[in-house]
Formats: structure tokens, sequence, C-alpha cells
């Protein structure tokens, strides 16, 4: 790898989380939110059949209810607070690319699509983790 410009970081697909979890556009929120605490994760992709219709963060939910797990709103459908059409990038793209992505649209993940087909999630935490390997390394 090359130590200077956007490749010393490496690729989305060095960081990515391959598999991400997902749910169905008509998850009730409460069976969404529970999977996010079961699995430890903060973003699920959100699916029309096979097509990406949105991204559904713990911020979307925290943003209308609170802390209320009593919340009418958690049997509603995820499609209802979702983020539609998320901003996504391809595997090949540029660590530093993707981490600009984040921080200028102020958004924690970004789907990653491979033609028609995602991949992937890399998140802010993927970010700093490539960042901390990279300042880690003996002689960085």
């Amino acid at each position: 790898m090359n130590d200077s410009g956007p490749e010393r970081f490496g690729t989305v697909t060095n960081w990515m989380t391959r598999q991400p979890a997902a749910v169905a556009e008509d998850c009730p929120l409460r069976t969404a939110l529970e999977r996010m605490r079961h699995a430890a994760i903060r973003h699920l992709l959100v699916f029309d059949g096979e097509r990406l219709s949105g991204l559904f963060s713990n911020r979307d939910l925290n943003r209308l209810v609170g802390a209320d797990p009593r919340a009418p709103i958690l049997a509603e459908p995820v499609s209802r607070v979702m983020t539609e059409n998320p901003v996504t990038v391809a595997p090949e793209t540029a660590i530093t690319v993707a981490a600009r992505l984040l921080l200028e649209l102020k958004i924690g993940a970004l789907p990653v699509r491979d033609g028609d087909d995602i991949v992937g999630i890399f998140t802010i935490s993927d970010a700093l983790e490539a960042l901390l390997a990279t300042l880690e390394r003996p002689g960085a």
C-alpha cells in the first residue's frame, strides 16, 4: 500500500462489515430495536424485497420517542422512520473518501453497494478502526 494519498488507509472493502443486519420495510420498530440491541449494533439496512430502500439507526427512533419503551410508535413499521434512499459507496472506495462522506453528511453509516448488490456496511466505527490501525502501525 502506498503511504501517501487516500490509498494509505485502504478501501472500504477492507474495513466494512460483511453481511450486515437487515430488516424488511414492514418490520415493527420494536422488533428492529430488539434485533439491534441483541446484536449490539446501531444500524439496520431496510429492504423492500431485494431493493435497499432505507437505513434505520437508533438515532432515527430516539429523535421521535426518546427513551420511552412503551411509545405507541414502536408498533409502526420501520419504514415510518428510516432514512430513505441512503447514500451508498462502492467496495473500492478509499477509506478517506468514505470517512469524509460520513463526516460531511453527519451520518453514521454507508451501505456498501457492488452493482445492484448490497455487500456490507461501513460505519464511523469502521473508519476509526482503519485510522487507528494506520496510526498504530510501526513506523507510522
